[in-house]
């Protein structure tokens, strides 16, 4: 009966096919979800640093790009400052023209100063005038120009001279014959625009910065459309780089920035790093030093397991000689 019960197939079957097969998949399911829980975590550390670590690049790169632009806008000037014109003159009672020059009061700012101080300017008037015959047999007129302080204080002066363009009759028919639909239509005027350098290379005084200009026209038969006065900063040095090469001085700003930022950052980590928590510690931390500590607690503890008092044959020799000598 017993043999009849071990040759059963259903448990031959069972005892070396089903249940092995059993024990092998459940250990092949086993190791898998572990090296699978391992691979799961190690991901999401290595994602954890990436992240931690693109949000300090970016927070670098943004910060650096951030002080160059600030660095821009307080050490670079305006460029040019338009300010209109608007001229006056005492007309005649008895006859048709002016008598008197005409002169207007430009007010540059309302505030303390307009100019950055130690930058050159270049200070013109710009006249559009017509080409008219008058202003053609006009000739040579002079241009004068007053620079006073808050409170009307005197800066500075200058005249200059200057006349209309020659064009000789030739020019003006061949030019009036090619820009013919444009005048018609009133896209096109017959004038000049006059530029008159009134100061060169003006430098504006912090305890007197300008504040008005006086303009005067100094022709009672000068035809002037309208006029207008331009303060443009003549650059030199890191300034002329700045502006006639932005992305070239960017590039080199923004990385300059990016590495001494970097290296705050850097020097900063390694000597706030004892005071980090330990989160950030255990995520960052060196792992090959408390691998190393561990590793010398184990050989403590096995010295320790060594050490002879502890040792369970010297402690039962002991025992023996001791009932020896009681006996």
């Amino acid at each position: 009966m017993a043999l009849l019960l071990y040759l059963n197939p259903f448990r031959v079957f069972k005892d070396f096919v089903r249940i092995p097969i059993e024990a092998f998949l459940g250990r092949q399911y086993l190791d898998y979800k572990k090296k699978t829980n391992e691979g799961i975590n190690s991901v999401k550390e290595l994602l954890l640093r990436a992240g931690i670590v693109l949000v300090f690049l970016s927070a670098i790169l943004w910060i650096s790009i951030f002080m160059y632009v600030i660095f821009y806008y307080i050490y670079m000037p305006n460029v040019t400052h338009i300010r209109p014109v608007h001229l006056q003159f005492k007309p005649c009672e008895e006859q048709i023209g002016v008598c008197s020059f005409p002169s207007a009061h430009v007010q540059l700012t309302r505030r303390t100063s307009l100019l950055m101080s130690g930058q050159p300017y270049k200070i013109k008037l710009v006249l559009d005038m017509p080409e008219t015959q008058i202003n053609k047999d006009l000739g040579m007129f002079m241009v004068c120009a007053q620079l006073r302080a808050k409170g009307g204080v005197f800066v500075s002066s200058s005249c200059r001279a200057t006349m209309i363009r020659h064009r000789s009759k030739l020019h003006h028919l061949i030019r009036t014959a090619v820009f013919s639909p444009l005048l018609v239509s009133g896209l096109e005027e017959e004038k000049q625009q006059i530029h008159v350098d009134l100061f060169t290379d003006f430098i504006d005084d912090p305890e007197l910065s300008v504040t008005d200009a006086y303009v005067e026209v100094q022709s009672r038969h000068a035809q002037v459309y309208s006029c207008e006065l331009h303060a443009q900063a003549h650059f030199s040095g890191l300034r002329y780089l700045m502006y006639y090469w932005p992305r070239i001085s960017a590039l080199i700003g923004i990385s300059t920035n990016l590495f001494f930022v970097s290296l705050v950052f850097i020097l900063s980590w390694y000597h706030l790093q004892e005071g980090l928590p330990e989160f950030i510690k255990s995520k960052f931390g060196d792992k090959e030093v408390k691998k190393e500590e561990s590793i010398s607690k184990i050989k403590l503890e096995q010295e320790s397991k060594d050490f002879p008092f502890f040792d369970d044959d010297a402690l039962r020799q002991e025992f023996q000689k001791l009932e020896q000598k009681k006996t």
